[in-house]
């Protein structure tokens, strides 16, 4: 039985791209030998039922616990032993594990519970939301069965109810291709959220007042001949809607 924290690089924060990259590469892509500590989010503590680093390697592969949220264990991971004589941080290289000089205040704790996204629902303007990162949580914020959609340049997804049109839902919002013209348009409610890993994951701060501008006025749809037209509908003020 161990205690143990395991770290993992954010692909957001990636600037230099050593995710996945092994100790002796990180000299040539960042311009040092030494861990970024700040690339990295912390994905799981606890205690586990092994004794030795190789252990967790296996678990983290092969039966990860229910309350994990990362990849699969990978060369670029850190995995800290909090206590006993072999306390310590450790770098999952190509070839086993690697002691190395890491600073835990400097990573982001990963709630795995909650994201910060821009929810979009028919009829009104996109706000920043909190809402449930679990797969139960997600399928009630789009009453339904979820579907990611990737109409975006950077890694950022579209989650919306896969069946919206089949169940009759509100239109939403129109997707449109790199010469603005629509080729889908999406029912039902959707949120938009970070996909640059494996999971699901909140916003960063300018991505947050980007997607809340660009989803900001909700549309409606009419049809003229075979053409579909989105119209933009005005956003009423808080006092407007109280009204």
């Amino acid at each position: 039985m161990m205690d143990i924290k395991i770290y993992q690089i954010n692909l957001s924060r990636d600037d230099d791209r050593v995710a996945y990259l092994g100790l002796s590469q990180l000299d040539k892509f960042q311009g040092s030998s030494e861990v970024n500590s700040g690339i990295y989010d912390k994905e799981f503590e606890g205690a586990v039922e092994v004794d030795t680093l190789e252990g967790v390697y296996q678990m983290f592969n092969c039966d990860c616990p229910e309350d994990f949220q990362g990849h699969s264990l990978s060369v670029s991971d850190v995995v800290e032993i909090v206590n006993g004589e072999n306390a310590g941080f450790y770098f999952c290289d190509s070839i086993g594990f690697q002691p190395v000089k890491f600073e835990p205040e400097q990573t982001q704790k990963l709630d795995t519970r909650t994201m910060r996204v821009v929810l979009v629902e028919p009829g009104k303007a996109a706000r920043v939301a909190e809402i449930d990162g679990s797969l139960e949580g997600m399928q009630k914020t789009v009453s339904g069965y979820i579907q990611a959609v990737y109409p975006f340049e950077e890694t950022v997804c579209l989650v919306c109810n896969e069946e919206g049109k089949l169940q009759g839902l509100p239109l939403n919002r129109a997707l449109r291709d790199e010469d603005n013209r629509i080729y889908d348009i999406v029912a039902g409610n959707f949120f938009v959220c970070d996909c640059s890993t494996e999971n699901f994951k909140s916003l960063s701060e300018e991505q947050l007042k980007r997607y809340t501008e660009k989803y900001k006025r909700p549309e409606r749809f009419v049809q003229i001949d075979d053409q579909i037209l989105a119209i933009p509908m005005p956003v009423k003020s808080d006092k407007e809607r109280e009204r």
